[in-house]
């Protein structure tokens, strides 16, 4: 049997689906709502694109207040 391995590494514990459980640190909470800001300033493309990448930021600060 051969173990999968994924591209940010193997050192995370895995659930029952061999899914990683991870967690954030506040730092990379962060930097990931400021890429996606940044994304939604930089990249307008169509209102669509826009609503899909504010619902994104927003599902991620609602993470990061969890």
């Amino acid at each position: 049997m051969s173990s999968t391995q994924y591209a940010w590494g193997s050192e995370f514990e895995t659930n029952e689906f061999d899914i990683p459980q991870v967690e954030l640190t506040t730092d990379e909470y962060e930097l990931l709502i400021d890429s996606v800001f940044n994304k939604i300033k930089e990249q307008y493309k169509d209102d669509a694109t826009c609503r899909f990448h504010s619902k994104l930021l927003g599902k991620l600060l609602i993470l990061a207040n969890q």
